[in-house]
């Protein structure tokens, strides 16, 4: 028997995941689920050394609790989402399933998700994890994932370079004027050999928390939620650095892709100041230069300001909603998020745990690298002077940001003025998001 299914398809309309299973689940049933048919599966995505730390745990899991036989199905990256899809629609999904913010979203209001609240808090602990991570997994105000690992933007800074140079570490406090003292000082005392400061005048994440130190943000309700004055500013102040040297002239901008990390400013010593999600800092930074890097919060408009971070859940563990071992199931997220197996076994993998109680698991630890304690040290510093998180992304907002890439690269370029630039996003951008 031969049956297509348009997974695509089947999440826009937002039908319940159960619908298609009489058709499906005898094709689509996988060796793994029908091995697993009384235990607990949990499904996961990543990396091979990701995967198999968490094969590790669901063992270890076993090993404990000895009326749960846990069933790991792990899965990399590119092939998990439409494996998901399938096992979904198919009525065969795992029962504990990692799972990102949209899907939370997709899959929790066609009714393929579990709500969380019966479990909570009895049995999953909420109270360790920030609210401000826990309403990224939230629908309605009702939880549906519960945060396991967390990233957070920060600005890294060269420690080498500046204690080589005289200069002062950047403070918690500082502001987007001590932002380009700094970065101005880095050339002019390197003897013009060193720029200050990588270009993000492109990046929308960087844009966003520039904006939300201004009590504005990117989208929302699907929309751009900024003025053109506030645009203008943010091209205007890159303008500034890349006209002094603060900030790496447009050739090199051009070439620097944040997530190639070899090739970046900062790691090929070309500036001595860029952004860092903190997952990133050890094998994206750290790992790849002689010299010592730290991170600090992103500047704030003014010393008394609002700081514009906010923690991120890097991933989130949900309940399949068909699951027939829903309360075995609810225990192991438990564990999971918050136990101090996981915390010493994943360490920073994903980045730092959601949980404080993971946290301070691996704090008390004596085996930390001196990046995963900056990390960590950074975590805490973050979540104390965050704000609510932004609304989710627009489905567009890919296309957006390839917008603003585009723009600013134009400005940098000057094949184009931010007073003609400006305008042109704003109007391309809104376009973009109305599916024009």
């Amino acid at each position: 028997m031969t049956t297509h299914i348009d997974r695509r398809r089947f999440l826009q309309a937002g039908l319940a995941a159960g619908v298609l299973a009489p058709l499906l689940a005898a094709c689509n049933l996988d060796p793994a689920a029908k091995e697993a048919k009384n235990s607990v599966r949990f499904s996961s995505y990543g990396d091979p050394t990701k995967l198999g730390l968490r094969s590790k745990l669901a063992d270890k899991y076993t090993a404990t609790h000895q009326n749960v036989k846990m069933v790991f199905e792990g899965t990399a990256t590119a092939e998990y989402w439409d494996k998901l899809a399938t096992q979904m629609a198919g009525g065969n999904a795992p029962d504990v399933i990692n799972i990102d913010a949209p899907r939370i979203g997709q899959y929790g209001a066609a009714g393929a998700l579990q709500s969380l609240q019966k479990y909570i808090p009895d049995t999953i602990d909420t109270k360790p994890i920030d609210p401000n991570l826990l309403v990224q997994g939230q629908l309605k105000g009702e939880q549906f994932g519960i945060p396991i690992a967390m990233s957070t933007y920060s600005i890294g800074y060269d420690v080498t370079v500046l204690d080589q140079l005289g200069l002062e570490h950047p403070k918690p406090t500082w502001t987007w004027a001590e932002y380009a003292t700094l970065a101005n000082q880095i050339r002019q005392k390197s003897g013009k050999k060193i720029y200050g400061a990588e270009d993000p005048s492109g990046d929308t994440a960087s844009l966003q928390i520039f904006l939300r130190g201004k009590g504005e943000d990117l989208y929302k309700d699907g929309s751009l939620a900024f003025t053109d004055a506030s645009l203008t500013e943010w091209f205007e102040y890159w303008a500034a650095l890349r006209a002094t040297g603060g900030t790496i002239p447009a050739d090199i901008a051009a070439q620097a892709v944040y997530g190639d990390w070899p090739n970046g400013p900062l790691v090929k010593k070309q500036a001595a100041l860029a952004h860092i999600q903190t997952p990133n800092l050890k094998g994206g930074f750290q790992d790849l230069t002689d010299h010592t890097i730290d991170i600090t919060l992103p500047p704030r408009h003014t010393k008394a300001g609002k700081c514009g971070t906010f923690p991120a859940p890097s991933s989130f563990l949900s309940l399949n909603a068909k699951s027939q071992r829903l309360d075995d199931a609810a225990a192991f997220i438990n564990w999971f998020a918050n136990g101090a197996d996981a915390a010493k076994t994943l360490r920073l993998i994903s980045g730092p745990p959601a949980s404080s109680e993971g946290r301070d698991v691996l704090v008390k630890g004596s085996d930390l690298s001196a990046s995963e304690k900056q990390v960590l040290a950074y975590t805490d510093l973050a979540l104390k002077n965050s704000s609510p998180p932004p609304q989710a992304s627009p489905a567009a907002s890919t296309a957006v940001g390839d917008l603003l890439l585009k723009v600013s690269q134009d400005i940098a370029f000057n094949k184009i003025s931010i007073k003609q630039g400006v305008p042109k996003f704003m109007a391309d951008a809104a376009k973009t998001l109305d599916g024009k």
